[in-house]
């Protein structure tokens, strides 16, 4: 018997007697089963006619198709800004209860990660302004939320300075400032996703010494910073929400599985690989990756690289790192969503050697061939000609004949021996992420591997964070739309925000981190 491929196929078969069954050949089988496939078909395209009604269903859920959320959109008055799908699911879902609870704290967090797609954690500006104390001024209630931990004994003047209602604005330095895991049956704890995993946590010593000063976890008071509102300054005052968000890790999460080429077999839940029959193309992707994923498994890096690709004419590699050197001896090759440090292609002819989209470069060696780019981040490039759109070069080029550059960064002084076709291109000077990993000592975004490593920083102008074709961001990471899910965070926000409050997005890496379990104190 062949067996029935489709839903329909087989039910209508199960129907069938069991005579009829038992003296089939197959054939029968095949002609239910050639039904099914139009049952099939009739049957989704109900299905989805009926999914179509619910915009705010997610995967792998049937939901209503992409096209019909602006009219979704339009039918409740939305003015839809993420640039995630799923975020202007969520703006359309909740666009009533964001209305009911318009300018409340609340409100304004779970606006900023629907639209933005990412985690914030949102504070008030007047809480961290200094007050004068005065007569009069009534005392914020010491509860268990304000106050975890044994009780304040009053009496003690010593211990009666850690109430947390009083307006202090010198630090306390016995006491350490900072977040700790917390139970979440604790009233002052709070939940948030660190590193795409969610612990509960509570400030710990309202009035103490900040451990990361400028963090989430920073409960110190201060002088009313009159400045505009940016990333930088412009935090510390009354009419000003803070919403404090990770920068972006890229390519490479804190959790990113790292192996060896030699042992690439010993995970073939991460690792595949496809050869043509005549053995003449070679393709190598990750099977479990998804872009976009929560999960930091899905990455894998390669922490040494094959020295050279001698047995193929054509190479295609999807959604793997190498944190080495690769070499191709002959033929060409083909990247998507890759990372890799250093390439180097020895041929050359009419064709790219070298076709690469959505792909981060630390050096590119190509002398004798052309290169094809589209959003690609590339720190040093060397090559004969050069095809170019929407890409980021930090360093010279080096181009022997010349090509077409369009809607890309490139160093001041030209590039190459031979003048370039360009268009609406820039040469400001880009600012990436260099911050610290928190429990990784010596781990840097600027070393290559490293979580944020070619992540674009909000000091980047505007040429280079807006200055691709469609808007967005040139360079490797232009599909997840850094700089255009925090610019549409500021947008949405200015319909919900009262009048005269401005939102500030603070990049703060502390939030990579879980916060510490506290210390039992000594009896």
């Amino acid at each position: 018997m062949n067996g029935s491929r489709t839903v329909t196929g087989k039910q209508l078969y199960a129907l069938l007697p069991e005579v009829y069954r038992t003296r089939d050949n197959g054939d029968l089988e095949s002609y239910l089963d050639a039904c099914g496939a139009l049952l099939d078909l009739v049957r989704g395209t109900l299905d989805q006619r009926l999914a179509d009604c619910f915009p705010d269903r997610e995967p792998p859920v049937r939901a209503a198709q992409d096209w019909l959320l602006p009219y979704f959109a339009q039918l409740l008055d939305v003015r839809l800004v993420s640039p995630h799908t799923e975020g202007r699911r969520e703006e359309i879902a909740n666009a009533v209860g964001w209305r009911q609870r318009k300018g409340t704290l609340s409100s304004i967090e779970g606006i900023a990660e629907a639209v933005g797609q990412l985690e914030v954690e949102a504070d008030e500006g007047w809480r961290r302004v200094a007050v004068t104390p005065r007569i009069g001024l009534p005392l914020m209630p010491a509860g268990p939320s304000l106050a975890p931990g044994p009780a304040i004994d009053s009496s003690h003047p010593i211990e009666a300075a850690r109430r947390p209602g009083l307006p202090v604005v010198t630090p306390d330095v016995r006491r350490a400032a900072r977040a700790v895991r917390s139970d979440a049956a604790d009233p002052a704890a709070k939940a948030s996703r660190f590193a795409g995993q969610t612990h509960y946590w509570r400030q710990a010593e309202l009035q103490g010494v900040p451990c990361f000063p400028g963090s989430f976890d920073d409960p110190s008071r201060r002088l009313v910073d009159m400045r505009s509102p940016s990333w930088r300054g412009g935090h510390y005052h009354p009419r000003r929400v803070l919403l404090f968000v990770p920068p972006p890790t890229g390519f490479f999460p804190p959790d990113q599985v790292r192996l060896n080429w030699g042992d690439r077999e010993t995970r073939p839940d991460l690792f595949a690989r496809a050869e043509s029959e005549d053995g003449d193309r070679l393709h190598m992707f990750n099977p479990s990756f998804q872009p976009g994923a929560e999960d930091p498994r899905r990455v894998l890096s390669f922490e040494t690289s094959p020295q050279a690709f001698d047995e193929w004419s054509k190479v295609e590699i999807d959604d793997l790192n190498f944190l080495g050197s690769v070499r191709v001896a002959q033929g060409a090759i083909k990247l998507r969503g890759v990372a890799m440090k250093k390439l180097i292609v020895d041929t050359g002819g009419t064709s790219p050697v070298i076709d690469a989209r959505d792909c981060l470069f630390g050096t590119i060696e190509a002398p004798n061939g052309q290169v094809r780019l589209e959003y690609c981040t590339v720190g040093r490039l060397d090559c004969r000609s050069l095809e170019a759109s929407d890409c980021l070069f930090v360093d010279r080029l080096e181009v022997a004949e010349g090509g077409c550059v369009r809607y890309s960064r490139l160093a001041p002084g030209g590039a190459g021996s031979q003048p370039f076709q360009s268009a609406e291109n820039t040469t400001e000077t880009p600012v990436f992420f260099d911050f610290r990993i928190c429990g990784e000592p010596g781990a840097r975004s600027s070393q290559f591997g490293q979580p944020g490593y070619g992540v674009l920083h909000p000091a980047t102008p505007e040429s280079i964070c807006f200055g691709a074709e469609d808007g967005g961001e040139m360079g490797a990471y232009h599909e997840r739309r850094y700089c255009l899910q925090g610019a549409a965070v500021l947008d949405k926000l200015e319909d919900f925000l009262p009048v005269g409050i401005a939102a500030v997005l603070v990049p703060d890496p502390r939030l990579l981190t879980p916060p510490p379990t506290p210390k039992a104190p000594a009896s």
